[in-house]
Protein backbone atom coordinates (compact mmCIF):
# COMPACT_ATOMS: atom_id res chain seq x y z
CA UNK A 1 0.00 0.00 0.00
CA UNK A 2 1.47 3.37 -0.96
CA UNK A 3 1.39 6.51 1.15
CA UNK A 4 -1.41 8.08 -0.91
CA UNK A 5 -3.62 5.04 -0.41
CA UNK A 6 -2.94 4.96 3.31
CA UNK A 7 -3.67 8.68 3.69
CA UNK A 8 -6.90 8.11 1.77
CA UNK A 9 -7.87 5.60 4.45
CA UNK A 10 -7.16 8.21 7.09
CA UNK A 11 -9.22 10.82 5.21
CA UNK A 12 -12.12 8.37 5.19
CA UNK A 13 -11.74 8.02 8.96
CA UNK A 14 -11.82 11.80 9.44
CA UNK A 15 -14.87 12.04 7.18
CA UNK A 16 -16.59 9.39 9.30
CA UNK A 17 -15.75 11.27 12.47
CA UNK A 18 -17.14 14.51 11.07
CA UNK A 19 -20.36 12.93 9.74
CA UNK A 20 -20.94 11.04 13.00
CA UNK A 21 -20.71 14.27 15.00
CA UNK A 22 -17.54 13.26 16.86
CA UNK A 23 -15.58 16.31 15.68
CA UNK A 24 -16.37 19.67 17.22
CA UNK A 25 -16.25 22.91 15.29
CA UNK A 26 -12.79 23.73 13.99
CA UNK A 27 -11.21 20.32 14.54
CA UNK A 28 -11.51 18.75 11.06
CA UNK A 29 -8.46 20.50 9.62
CA UNK A 30 -6.39 19.71 12.72
CA UNK A 31 -7.20 16.01 12.28
CA UNK A 32 -6.36 16.08 8.58
CA UNK A 33 -3.02 17.76 9.27
CA UNK A 34 -2.13 15.24 11.97
CA UNK A 35 -2.16 11.66 10.64
CA UNK A 36 -2.64 9.14 13.40
CA UNK A 37 -0.03 6.76 11.96
CA UNK A 38 2.79 9.10 12.98
CA UNK A 39 1.99 8.42 16.63
CA UNK A 40 1.60 4.64 16.42
CA UNK A 41 4.77 2.57 16.97
CA UNK A 42 5.91 -0.19 14.64
CA UNK A 43 4.70 -2.82 17.12
CA UNK A 44 1.14 -2.77 18.45
CA UNK A 45 -0.96 -5.22 20.44
CA UNK A 46 -4.37 -6.61 19.48
CA UNK A 47 -6.75 -8.35 21.87
CA UNK A 48 -6.64 -12.14 21.49
CA UNK A 49 -9.36 -13.60 23.67
CA UNK A 50 -10.71 -12.38 27.02
CA UNK A 51 -7.36 -11.94 28.76
CA UNK A 52 -4.49 -11.61 26.34
CA UNK A 53 -2.90 -9.75 23.43
CA UNK A 54 -0.99 -10.70 20.33
CA UNK A 55 1.74 -8.65 18.73
CA UNK A 56 1.27 -7.09 15.28
CA UNK A 57 4.09 -5.26 13.55
CA UNK A 58 4.04 -2.94 10.57
CA UNK A 59 6.88 -4.91 9.00
CA UNK A 60 5.34 -8.39 9.32
CA UNK A 61 1.64 -7.55 8.92
CA UNK A 62 1.45 -4.14 7.21
CA UNK A 63 -2.15 -4.41 6.04
CA UNK A 64 -3.46 -5.41 9.50
CA UNK A 65 -1.33 -2.74 11.17
CA UNK A 66 -2.58 0.01 8.84
CA UNK A 67 -6.18 -1.15 9.15
CA UNK A 68 -5.98 -0.79 12.92
CA UNK A 69 -4.25 2.58 12.73
CA UNK A 70 -6.96 4.00 10.47
CA UNK A 71 -9.94 2.45 12.26
CA UNK A 72 -12.15 4.02 14.90
CA UNK A 73 -10.61 1.74 17.53
CA UNK A 74 -8.06 2.21 20.31
CA UNK A 75 -4.60 0.85 19.53
CA UNK A 76 -2.65 -0.70 22.41
CA UNK A 77 0.97 0.40 22.14
CA UNK A 78 2.50 -0.92 25.37
CA UNK A 79 2.08 -3.78 27.83
CA UNK A 80 3.20 -3.84 31.46
CA UNK A 81 4.80 -0.37 31.41
CA UNK A 82 7.28 -1.70 28.86
CA UNK A 83 8.58 -4.56 31.04
CA UNK A 84 9.25 -7.76 29.10
CA UNK A 85 8.28 -10.20 31.87
CA UNK A 86 4.93 -8.72 32.96
CA UNK A 87 1.49 -10.37 33.00
CA UNK A 88 0.38 -8.78 29.72
CA UNK A 89 -1.68 -5.80 30.93
CA UNK A 90 -2.22 -2.90 28.53
CA UNK A 91 -0.58 0.24 29.94
CA UNK A 92 -0.45 2.66 27.01
CA UNK A 93 -2.50 3.22 23.88
CA UNK A 94 -3.45 5.59 21.11
CA UNK A 95 -7.05 6.42 21.99
CA UNK A 96 -10.14 5.70 19.92
CA UNK A 97 -10.47 8.55 17.36
CA UNK A 98 -14.16 9.25 18.00
CA UNK A 99 -13.47 9.54 21.75
CA UNK A 100 -10.55 11.87 21.10
CA UNK A 101 -12.81 14.01 18.93
CA UNK A 102 -15.54 14.18 21.55
CA UNK A 103 -13.07 15.00 24.32
CA UNK A 104 -11.51 17.80 22.33
CA UNK A 105 -14.94 19.18 21.51
CA UNK A 106 -15.74 19.33 25.24
CA UNK A 107 -12.46 21.18 25.84
CA UNK A 108 -14.04 24.27 24.23
CA UNK A 109 -10.91 25.36 22.39
CA UNK A 110 -11.62 28.69 20.70
CA UNK A 111 -9.80 31.72 19.36
CA UNK A 112 -7.73 33.38 22.04
CA UNK A 113 -6.71 30.16 23.83
CA UNK A 114 -3.04 30.63 24.55
CA UNK A 115 -2.07 27.89 26.97
CA UNK A 116 -3.05 24.21 27.13
CA UNK A 117 -1.73 21.63 29.58
CA UNK A 118 -2.05 18.06 28.37
CA UNK A 119 -1.52 14.98 30.52
CA UNK A 120 -0.10 12.20 28.37
CA UNK A 121 1.85 12.66 25.14
CA UNK A 122 0.99 11.41 21.68
CA UNK A 123 -1.60 11.91 18.96
CA UNK A 124 -3.76 14.24 21.05
CA UNK A 125 -0.69 16.40 21.61
CA UNK A 126 -0.28 16.71 17.88
CA UNK A 127 -3.93 17.58 17.38
CA UNK A 128 -3.73 20.31 20.03
CA UNK A 129 -0.57 21.69 18.43
CA UNK A 130 -2.29 21.77 15.04
CA UNK A 131 -5.23 23.66 16.52
CA UNK A 132 -3.67 26.21 18.90
CA UNK A 133 0.03 26.18 17.92
CA UNK A 134 2.81 24.13 19.47
CA UNK A 135 4.19 27.09 21.44
CA UNK A 136 0.95 27.16 23.44
CA UNK A 137 0.97 23.45 24.38
CA UNK A 138 2.66 21.81 27.39
CA UNK A 139 2.51 18.02 27.50
CA UNK A 140 3.53 15.95 30.53
CA UNK A 141 4.25 12.22 30.09
CA UNK A 142 5.37 9.93 32.91
CA UNK A 143 6.86 7.19 30.73
CA UNK A 144 10.25 8.12 29.20
CA UNK A 145 9.84 5.66 26.31
CA UNK A 146 6.40 6.97 25.42
CA UNK A 147 7.67 10.55 25.71
CA UNK A 148 10.62 9.85 23.39
CA UNK A 149 8.33 8.28 20.79
CA UNK A 150 5.93 11.23 21.04
CA UNK A 151 8.74 13.74 20.68
CA UNK A 152 9.91 12.07 17.46
CA UNK A 153 6.37 11.86 16.04
CA UNK A 154 5.63 15.48 16.89
CA UNK A 155 8.81 16.57 15.13
CA UNK A 156 7.76 14.63 12.02
CA UNK A 157 4.44 16.48 12.17
CA UNK A 158 6.29 19.78 12.45
CA UNK A 159 5.51 20.47 16.11
CA UNK A 160 7.82 21.30 19.00
CA UNK A 161 5.69 21.82 22.13
CA UNK A 162 7.04 21.81 25.67
CA UNK A 163 7.24 18.09 26.40
CA UNK A 164 8.02 17.19 30.01
CA UNK A 165 8.86 13.74 31.37
CA UNK A 166 7.25 13.60 34.79
CA UNK A 167 4.14 12.97 36.88
CA UNK A 168 1.24 14.63 35.11
CA UNK A 169 -0.85 14.81 38.26
CA UNK A 170 1.54 17.54 39.44
CA UNK A 171 0.91 19.61 36.33
CA UNK A 172 3.69 21.94 35.21
CA UNK A 173 3.68 25.12 37.29
CA UNK A 174 6.52 26.72 35.34
CA UNK A 175 4.14 27.55 32.48
CA UNK A 176 0.95 28.10 34.49
CA UNK A 177 -1.70 29.41 34.48
CA UNK A 178 -3.44 27.50 31.69
CA UNK A 179 -6.63 28.19 29.78
CA UNK A 180 -7.34 24.48 29.32
CA UNK A 181 -6.22 21.20 30.88
CA UNK A 182 -6.78 17.95 28.99
CA UNK A 183 -5.95 14.48 30.29
CA UNK A 184 -5.90 11.26 28.28
CA UNK A 185 -5.59 9.13 31.42
CA UNK A 186 -8.32 8.49 33.97
CA UNK A 187 -8.30 9.74 37.55
CA UNK A 188 -10.31 8.87 40.65
CA UNK A 189 -9.25 12.02 42.46
CA UNK A 190 -8.89 15.22 40.46
CA UNK A 191 -5.34 16.44 41.19
CA UNK A 192 -5.52 19.82 42.85
CA UNK A 193 -2.49 20.93 40.83
CA UNK A 194 -4.67 20.93 37.73
CA UNK A 195 -7.20 23.23 39.37
CA UNK A 196 -4.58 25.50 40.94
CA UNK A 197 -2.72 25.87 37.63
CA UNK A 198 -5.82 26.75 35.58
CA UNK A 199 -7.08 30.29 35.13
CA UNK A 200 -10.50 31.15 36.60
CA UNK A 201 -12.93 30.54 33.76
CA UNK A 202 -10.72 27.78 32.37
CA UNK A 203 -11.81 24.24 31.57
CA UNK A 204 -10.47 20.84 32.65
CA UNK A 205 -11.52 17.71 30.76
CA UNK A 206 -10.48 14.32 32.08
CA UNK A 207 -11.66 10.71 32.15
CA UNK A 208 -12.81 9.89 35.67
CA UNK A 209 -13.86 6.71 37.34
CA UNK A 210 -13.94 4.55 40.44
CA UNK A 211 -12.18 1.22 40.92
CA UNK A 212 -15.60 -0.39 40.35
CA UNK A 213 -16.47 1.53 37.18
CA UNK A 214 -14.03 3.61 35.15
CA UNK A 215 -16.57 5.22 32.86
CA UNK A 216 -17.03 9.01 33.08
CA UNK A 217 -15.75 11.97 31.12
CA UNK A 218 -15.65 14.92 33.51
CA UNK A 219 -15.75 18.56 32.39
CA UNK A 220 -14.83 21.02 35.14
CA UNK A 221 -15.09 24.80 35.06
CA UNK A 222 -12.50 26.50 37.26
CA UNK A 223 -13.72 29.21 39.64
CA UNK A 224 -11.99 31.80 41.79
CA UNK A 225 -10.34 30.44 44.90
CA UNK A 226 -8.79 27.35 43.29
CA UNK A 227 -12.08 25.49 43.07
CA UNK A 228 -13.62 23.68 40.10
CA UNK A 229 -17.06 22.29 39.47
CA UNK A 230 -18.74 20.46 36.62
CA UNK A 231 -20.61 17.44 35.33
CA UNK A 232 -19.90 14.18 33.62
CA UNK A 233 -20.59 14.78 29.95
CA UNK A 234 -19.97 11.40 28.34
CA UNK A 235 -19.26 7.73 28.97
CA UNK A 236 -15.64 6.82 28.23
CA UNK A 237 -13.03 4.42 29.55
CA UNK A 238 -9.32 5.24 29.60
CA UNK A 239 -6.25 3.77 31.27
CA UNK A 240 -5.50 5.17 34.71
CA UNK A 241 -2.80 7.64 35.59
CA UNK A 242 -0.14 5.47 37.14
CA UNK A 243 -0.35 6.96 40.62
CA UNK A 244 -4.08 6.19 40.90
CA UNK A 245 -4.29 2.69 39.46
CA UNK A 246 -6.59 0.42 41.49
CA UNK A 247 -5.13 -2.65 43.11
CA UNK A 248 -4.63 -5.64 40.83
CA UNK A 249 -7.06 -8.53 40.42
CA UNK A 250 -4.68 -10.78 42.34
CA UNK A 251 -5.60 -8.91 45.50
CA UNK A 252 -9.10 -10.38 45.27
CA UNK A 253 -7.63 -13.75 46.17
CA UNK A 254 -5.15 -12.64 48.83
CA UNK A 255 -6.66 -9.76 50.80
CA UNK A 256 -9.59 -11.49 52.50
CA UNK A 257 -9.35 -12.96 55.99
CA UNK A 258 -11.52 -13.97 58.91
CA UNK A 259 -14.54 -16.20 59.35
CA UNK A 260 -16.83 -16.49 56.33
CA UNK A 261 -20.47 -15.41 56.47
CA UNK A 262 -22.95 -17.14 54.14
CA UNK A 263 -26.44 -16.35 52.94
CA UNK A 264 -28.70 -15.86 49.93
CA UNK A 265 -28.43 -12.78 47.73
CA UNK A 266 -31.20 -10.18 47.96
CA UNK A 267 -30.69 -9.25 44.30
CA UNK A 268 -29.63 -10.84 41.06
CA UNK A 269 -25.87 -10.12 40.92
CA UNK A 270 -26.16 -9.28 37.23
CA UNK A 271 -28.14 -6.20 38.31
CA UNK A 272 -24.95 -4.69 39.69
CA UNK A 273 -23.58 -4.61 36.14
CA UNK A 274 -26.85 -4.12 34.27
CA UNK A 275 -25.61 -0.94 32.57
CA UNK A 276 -22.74 1.49 32.75
CA UNK A 277 -25.05 3.84 34.67
CA UNK A 278 -25.87 1.23 37.32
CA UNK A 279 -22.22 0.26 37.73
CA UNK A 280 -21.16 3.92 37.87
CA UNK A 281 -23.64 4.61 40.67
CA UNK A 282 -22.53 1.54 42.63
CA UNK A 283 -18.94 2.67 42.29
CA UNK A 284 -19.81 6.05 43.77
CA UNK A 285 -21.44 4.45 46.80
CA UNK A 286 -18.61 1.92 47.19
CA UNK A 287 -15.65 4.09 46.18
CA UNK A 288 -12.88 1.65 47.18
CA UNK A 289 -14.44 -1.61 45.95
CA UNK A 290 -13.47 -3.53 42.82
CA UNK A 291 -15.04 -6.52 41.09
CA UNK A 292 -14.30 -9.27 38.62
CA UNK A 293 -16.06 -12.35 37.29
CA UNK A 294 -14.35 -15.56 38.39
CA UNK A 295 -14.76 -19.24 37.57
CA UNK A 296 -14.66 -22.03 40.16
CA UNK A 297 -14.39 -25.43 38.52
CA UNK A 298 -14.60 -27.16 41.90
CA UNK A 299 -18.23 -26.08 42.39
CA UNK A 300 -20.61 -28.63 40.75
CA UNK A 301 -23.55 -26.15 40.67
CA UNK A 302 -21.97 -23.34 38.75
CA UNK A 303 -18.56 -22.12 37.71
CA UNK A 304 -19.30 -18.42 37.52
CA UNK A 305 -19.16 -15.98 40.41
CA UNK A 306 -19.04 -12.25 40.91
CA UNK A 307 -16.17 -11.29 43.23
CA UNK A 308 -15.99 -7.96 45.07
CA UNK A 309 -13.10 -6.83 47.24
CA UNK A 310 -11.94 -3.77 49.12
CA UNK A 311 -8.57 -2.44 50.20
CA UNK A 312 -9.39 -3.14 53.86
CA UNK A 313 -9.49 -6.93 53.32
CA UNK A 314 -13.24 -7.30 52.83
CA UNK A 315 -14.31 -9.74 50.12
CA UNK A 316 -17.55 -11.19 48.77
CA UNK A 317 -18.30 -13.86 46.21
CA UNK A 318 -21.78 -14.32 44.76
CA UNK A 319 -23.06 -17.10 42.52
CA UNK A 320 -24.27 -15.64 39.24
CA UNK A 321 -26.72 -18.53 38.99
CA UNK A 322 -28.65 -20.00 41.89
CA UNK A 323 -28.08 -16.68 43.69
CA UNK A 324 -31.01 -17.29 46.07
CA UNK A 325 -29.36 -20.38 47.57
CA UNK A 326 -28.62 -20.25 51.28
CA UNK A 327 -24.87 -20.21 50.61
CA UNK A 328 -24.88 -18.19 47.38
CA UNK A 329 -23.08 -15.27 49.03
CA UNK A 330 -19.82 -15.69 50.92
CA UNK A 331 -18.48 -12.59 52.71
CA UNK A 332 -15.27 -12.17 54.70
CA UNK A 333 -13.39 -9.29 56.26
CA UNK A 334 -14.64 -6.36 58.33
CA UNK A 335 -17.40 -5.31 55.89
CA UNK A 336 -20.25 -7.07 54.15
CA UNK A 337 -19.48 -5.56 50.78
CA UNK A 338 -22.20 -7.47 48.92
CA UNK A 339 -24.82 -6.15 51.31
CA UNK A 340 -23.46 -2.66 50.65
CA UNK A 341 -23.61 -3.24 46.89
CA UNK A 342 -27.22 -4.37 47.21
CA UNK A 343 -28.08 -1.23 49.18
CA UNK A 344 -26.28 0.92 46.60
CA UNK A 345 -28.32 -0.59 43.79
CA UNK A 346 -31.52 0.05 45.76
CA UNK A 347 -30.45 3.68 46.24
CA UNK A 348 -29.88 4.05 42.49
CA UNK A 349 -33.35 2.66 41.84
CA UNK A 350 -34.91 5.04 44.39
CA UNK A 351 -33.29 8.00 42.62
CA UNK A 352 -34.93 7.09 39.32
CA UNK A 353 -31.99 5.14 37.84
CA UNK A 354 -29.99 8.26 36.96
CA UNK A 355 -27.58 8.18 34.05
CA UNK A 356 -24.00 9.12 34.80
CA UNK A 357 -24.46 12.54 33.16
CA UNK A 358 -26.69 13.54 36.08
CA UNK A 359 -23.68 13.36 38.40
CA UNK A 360 -21.05 16.03 38.92
CA UNK A 361 -17.93 16.87 40.92
CA UNK A 362 -16.76 19.78 43.04
CA UNK A 363 -12.96 19.81 43.48
CA UNK A 364 -11.19 21.98 46.06
CA UNK A 365 -7.84 22.07 47.83
CA UNK A 366 -9.29 19.79 50.54
CA UNK A 367 -10.52 17.09 48.17
CA UNK A 368 -13.60 16.46 46.07
CA UNK A 369 -17.24 15.55 46.39
CA UNK A 370 -19.45 13.84 43.86
CA UNK A 371 -23.07 14.94 43.68
CA UNK A 372 -26.32 14.07 41.94
CA UNK A 373 -28.16 16.77 39.95
CA UNK A 374 -26.83 19.67 42.05
CA UNK A 375 -23.87 20.27 44.36
CA UNK A 376 -25.99 20.21 47.49
CA UNK A 377 -26.95 16.55 46.91
CA UNK A 378 -23.60 14.97 47.81
CA UNK A 379 -23.21 11.25 47.07
CA UNK A 380 -19.65 10.73 48.27
CA UNK A 381 -16.63 12.72 49.38
CA UNK A 382 -12.95 11.95 49.32
CA UNK A 383 -9.80 13.75 50.38
CA UNK A 384 -6.69 14.18 48.31
CA UNK A 385 -4.50 11.13 47.87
Amino acid sequence: MNDDSEYSQYQELVTFLRESGALGAGWRDAFLRTPRRLFVPEQIWIAAGPSGYRSVTERDAPEEWRAMVNADEPVVTQLDDGEDSGPGVATSSVSMPSLVGRMLAHLDVRDGIRSVLEIGSGWTTGLLCSRVGARHVVSVEIDPQVAARARKALALAGHVPVLVVGDGTRGFPERAPYDRVSSTAAVFRVPHAWVAQTKPGGVIVTPWGTPFCNAGLLKLHVCEGEEAEGRFVDSVSFMWVRGQRPRSQADADTSASGEARYGPSAMNPESALESVHAAFALGLRLPTVRYRVAWDNSDPRTTCRLVLWDIDGSRATVLLHDWKATDAVRQTGPRNVWDEATAARAWWESEGRPELTRFGVTATAAGQCVWLDRPSRVVTTMGLS
